[in-house]
């Protein structure tokens, strides 16, 4: 097992806790990405047989892409525990070589065997299977001279996410020792979010040490599992999916589970992203409406649990309005929009491939500081692309899905002015 990353002042233990809710925020997105392109009838190629096996690997897919949302923010309560903010913004994807290290290449890939191993290698317990995949890569980047431990920065030499964790726990432990536990936890508990607004059990606020330790050792105990028991582990569900997959290709090796979805595709071109050769982008004009549709809501979808994670002014009748409609949105417009993607044509530069949701972001991703602003830019957005969607349907569109996602977002709108 590596030595933990070493935490010796609050700059570094907010620092790697903002790149711990970055990186489950970018794992949930390829999660979903993989689970959207798994084909659901069997006009699309597939059994009886194969199709309920299908149909169970996405409802795991998505059940882990909810945790990992969860695993989000829970780091972002530990932020706000010691005085940070919440952090719901990452990179576009694929992240770049110097984002994390050498061992994270978080990309958008369509299900099928390569994306499954690179889902097991993720979730892997530490020291375990390092030889299973080979994603170490190399990272160029100059090192800087270090003279001595540099009070400004932080070590990232990590390799898992329980590798992280560790060091993260230890980091705990050690500035409670430091400082005190009043000296540590100075952050506002009631702007924490709870399990009460989304019904999910391990989501508590952080106040003291030992709630900052259970939530961390719930985070990796059910990625990677506990010691000598991965079963239901995503690890151990993943591995589980694997077996089963190796099984079928054995009875059928033409056996095609994932859409023709294109790797890494975007309505736009992301800024933030170095190598364009690794995007593909979509030029079929339905695929584009569509996909950048889908950026939009994505990203307000983030804006408000980026507002539900920082709440200061909002009564409790609000925050559980902003619970619902992030809830709901997930349900009637990002997962119907995910879908509908894979089965649009990417293009003439991608002849014979679908499309795909890219999850990207535009420079601001997190909501605005204050709450009339916050709410009055939601109300806007969402009736912005509520009109958005209709513009499509009389421009000729025939996505099924467009009329249901028009009507979501219009009732969202109403539900946050009726709370506002």
């Amino acid at each position: 097992m590596d030595a933990p990353v070493r935490i010796e002042n609050r700059a570094q233990l907010i620092y790697l806790l903002t790149e711990a809710a970055e990186l489950e925020h970018g794992i949930m997105c390829c999660y979903l990405f993989s689970a959207f392109s798994i084909k659901k009838d069997v006009s699309e190629g597939v059994t009886e047989d194969q199709l309920a096996a299908m149909n169970r690997w996405r409802r795991t897919i998505l059940s882990v892409a909810t945790d990992e949302m969860t695993h989000m923010a829970l780091a972002c309560n530990l932020l706000t525990s010691v005085g940070g903010k919440p952090h719901t913004r990452r990179p576009n994807l694929p992240s770049s070589p110097r984002a994390y290290p050498p061992t994270f290449k978080l990309g958008l890939l369509p299900f099928n065997k390569e994306s499954l191993e690179s889902f097991i290698f993720l979730e892997r317990p530490e020291a375990e299977h390092e030889e299973a995949v080979d994603m170490t890569g190399t990272n160029d980047t100059p090192s800087s001279l270090v003279f001595f431990n540099d009070i400004f920065s932080s070590e990232r030499q990590y390799t898992t996410m329980g590798h992280l964790y560790r060091g993260i726990e230890d980091g705990f432990k050690y500035l409670a020792q430091k400082y005190g536990e009043e000296g540590l936890f100075v952050g506002p508990t009631g702007a924490q979010i709870a399990k009460s607004y989304f019904g999910l059990s391990s989501l508590n606020p952080v106040t003291d040490l030992a709630s900052a330790v259970a939530a961390i050792q719930g985070i990796v105990e059910q990625g990677e599992g506990a010691s000598g028991d991965n079963e239901n582990s995503h690890y151990g569900r993943f591995l589980a999916m694997g077996n089963e997959y190796d099984q079928l290709l054995a009875d059928d090796p033409d056996f095609t589970p994932g859409r023709p979805v294109v790797e890494n595709p975007y309505a736009i071109l992301p800024q933030d992203v170095e190598d364009l050769s690794s995007v593909n982008l979509l030029d079929d004009r339905i695929s584009v409406h569509i996909g950048s549709l889908f950026d939009g809501c994505y990203e307000l979808l983030m804006q408000v649990l980026s507002r539900l994670l920082m709440h200061t002014q909002e009564s409790e009748e609000q925050l559980a309005t902003l619970a619902s409609v992030s809830i709901d949105m997930m349900t009637d417009v990002i997962g119907p929009l995910g879908e509908a993607l894979t089965l649009l044509p990417a293009g003439k530069s991608n002849a014979g491939m679908t499309a795909g949701a890219s999850f990207r972001f535009t420079r601001d991703g997190t909501a605005a500081p204050h709450q009339v602003s916050a709410w009055t830019l939601f109300i806007e957005r969402l009736n912005e692309m509520s009109a958005y969607c209709g513009i499509l349907e009389i421009q000729g569109s025939t996505v099924p899905v467009l009329a249901r996602v028009k009507s979501a977002l219009a009732r969202y709108a109403k539900q946050l002015s009726e709370a506002a």
